[in-house]
């Protein structure tokens, strides 16, 4: 069994998150065989500027994952859980893999390039690497060149770019678009649509 950690601040989620999930499982080179997606509470990259309560950003996620059989939604960076501690990747990695018992050959780690460019500021990143795969999401705006340049730079070969998906969207998009008023069910799935407004979120 493969598995696909997808983790982030999905604030909210969107279709280009679920595009690169879906792309990666289609992807013949990973045999990945579910994709979990991976809400923060405490991202260690944002801890200062203002997030949606976490308990909203996953129940926005639920709505969007209903009709998606190999995606699941994980709670291991619940606030219950992490008790205000932040959610570095390299520990939810290491936490996966304890408790499903999985090789690092087994276990992926998604991650956009633009993230993936950050990597050396990130919690122990050579460990990161070493106990699991990394899939690399190109973005639209991001020439392949110098994709395939930010790869190679690493020179590690459990280091796999994905091409870049269509969809190009971003969740300060979504919010700027909350503000002015404009349709969401472009950028997001109805049902998150529909949340956004009912709940009052980003106004």
């Amino acid at each position: 069994m493969s598995l696909a950690l997808l983790g982030g601040t999905f604030d909210p989620v969107h279709k280009g998150h679920l595009a690169i999930a879906q792309a990666a499982l289609e992807d013949e080179r990973f045999q990945i065989d579910r994709v979990i997606f991976i809400p923060a509470d405490i991202p260690p990259h944002k801890q200062k500027l203002p997030i949606t309560p976490y308990a909203e950003r996953f129940a926005m996620l639920e709505l969007a994952l209903k009709t998606y059989p190999r995606f699941e939604l994980s709670r291991i960076e619940d606030p219950a859980q992490t008790k205000g501690e932040p959610n570095y990747s390299i520990n939810t990695v290491r936490r996966v893999k304890n408790e499903l018992r999985l090789a690092a050959a087994d276990l992926y780690f998604i991650v956009g390039i633009d993230s993936f460019r950050q990597i050396d500021t990130w919690r122990e990143p050579e460990a990161l690497m070493s106990e699991c795969r990394l899939v690399v999401a190109h973005r639209p705006g991001y020439e392949k060149e110098m994709a395939e340049a930010i790869l190679r730079a690493q020179a590690n070969p459990t280091i796999s770019l994905l091409e870049a998906v269509s969809v190009d969207v971003s969740s300060t998009l979504i919010r700027a678009a909350v503000v002015h008023g404009q349709s969401l069910e472009t950028y997001v799935p109805p049902a998150v649509a529909e949340y956004i407004r009912a709940h009052h979120l980003y106004r």
